[in-house]
């Protein structure tokens, strides 16, 4: 049974190379979208800290959450103690989430066990006669 799946064969897209891409045929600087993407990141986490959920328009929401350890009485919980990973949430905007003109590869299909390509054409090591 074959079923297809998502492989990243391309390369990374660095921060720079992102910020040069959006740069480019605006009015303003690869600098200056780096910039807005920092200071938008000191803003998400500053109200994502204050219990905020944030409507980013096009991109989705952030909103914040935390781990915790459990406590049998609701008296013992003390949030220092308990809460134990703050982190933000992303939820992609039905939009953003969808992807437009995907490209699609064949690969060659790996063995799960070992991960190696399986053989081409039957997989015995013997050329047929």
């Amino acid at each position: 049974m074959y079923v297809a799946r998502a492989v990243c064969q391309k390369q990374r897209v660095t921060f720079d190379k992102l910020c040069e891409f959006m740069a480019d045929g605006s009015t303003v600087s690869q600098a200056d979208v780096a910039a807005v993407f920092y200071k938008f990141r000191t803003v998400l986490n500053l109200l994502c800290s204050q219990g905020n959920i944030v409507d980013a328009g096009p991109l989705g929401t952030f909103r914040p959450t935390f781990t915790a350890k459990a406590v049998e009485k609701e008296e013992d919980f003390k949030p220092a103690t308990h809460i134990k990973k703050t982190m933000v949430l992303f939820r992609p905007s039905v939009d953003f989430r969808t992807l437009h003109d995907v490209e699609y590869f064949k690969i060659p299909a790996y063995d799960k066990t070992k991960g190696k390509k399986k053989p081409e054409g039957g997989g015995g090591s013997q050329p047929h006669p």
